[in-house]
């Protein structure tokens, strides 16, 4: 028993990360509330998220606020242009859906356009968190990488949207399951999207990358 609870057992190994999993998503909550500022609450997640387990992981608050600091600007100018293209394309989807005649067809290249937010934006934030680049290049980038490993895109896809996916079919189900959401869901989800981009973000790091300066993609 006293081995379970060794601070070097698997078992408090997975404790930890389950706590800081738990900060993590309480963090990101509390500085998304203003909601305009759910890129830089984003660009921090995905910060702390790729450090836990390597040798770069430090103080989670500390590390958190000061990637939600540095990356403040640019990341708020990304989320509303996510929040403009994402409200714009699902909002022509459901008029065009509504429609008779060929205007309802009108509706499929629409959603298409709105699936490409879903998939371009899951790369968005991750790629604000680990390169520095301008606005336009990290879009650029993104839209790339999220055609280049669909399938890949597709998960993270899956991830990011689950919980409003639920909200829009089944509110019940989705209120049922208000205490995940709370507790621990975005940041879980962030960081098993860290290693599922991982193999996607290796060829652009350099070979001994420290989290205190950004590299270039």
């Amino acid at each position: 028993m006293s081995g379970m609870f060794s601070p070097e057992s698997r078992f408090m190994r997975y404790m930890n990360r389950l706590a800081d999993l738990m900060i993590l998503n309480l963090l990101f909550l509390l500085t998304s509330l203003p909601l305009f500022t759910i890129g830089a609450s984003l660009t921090a997640l995905y910060t702390v998220c790729f450090r836990l387990g390597t040798d770069r992981e430090g103080g989670t608050f500390r590390d958190y606020f000061a990637a939600f600091r540095e990356n403040f600007g640019q990341a708020t100018k990304l989320w509303l242009v996510a929040v403009a293209w994402g409200l714009g394309t699902a909002v022509c989807t459901l008029l065009f859906y509504t429609m008779s005649g060929w205007a309802h067809c009108l509706f499929v290249p629409v959603g298409v356009l709105f699936a490409m937010v879903v998939l371009i934006f899951g790369y968005v934030f991750p790629l604000q968190s680990r390169f520095e680049n301008n606005g336009i290049t990290t879009l650029k980038n993104a839209m790339l990488l999220s055609l280049g490993y669909l399938p890949r895109s597709i998960l993270m896809g899956a991830l990011n949207v689950f919980p409003f996916v639920l909200l829009c079919t089944d509110l019940m189900t989705f209120l049922k399951a208000s205490f995940a959401w709370v507790i621990i869901w975005f940041a879980a989800a962030a960081y098993a999207n860290t290693w599922i981009l991982k193999k996607v973000f290796a060829p652009y790091l350099k070979e001994e990358d420290d989290d205190s300066t950004q590299d270039e993609a």
